[in-house]
């Protein structure tokens, strides 16, 4: 795990902009992630929110999250022993 994040952060995210522009999407994720929640439960709770498209947003935001996290690990040179 520790070769893996010294790699991610070295070699893979300041290689090139296409993963740079990555490591923001993974930024914003995580920003949606700790964001989103709050005002879709408010919306949900206090107005009329219908529940599938609660639903629908916590499975958008924390997919998205889920996968830019997953997609530098397609990418990891795998050592063999």
């Amino acid at each position: 795990m520790k070769r893996y994040l010294k790699w991610v952060f070295t070699e893979y995210y300041f290689k090139n902009w296409v993963n740079t522009l990555n490591l923001v999407g993974t930024i914003f994720g995580l920003f949606l992630a700790c964001y989103v929640p709050g005002p879709v439960i408010e919306e949900y709770m206090y107005y009329d929110a219908a529940l599938p498209a609660v639903i629908g947003i916590f499975i958008a935001t924390y997919g998205f999250l889920a996968g830019m996290l997953w997609y530098p690990t397609q990418w990891y040179p795998r050592k063999k022993k």
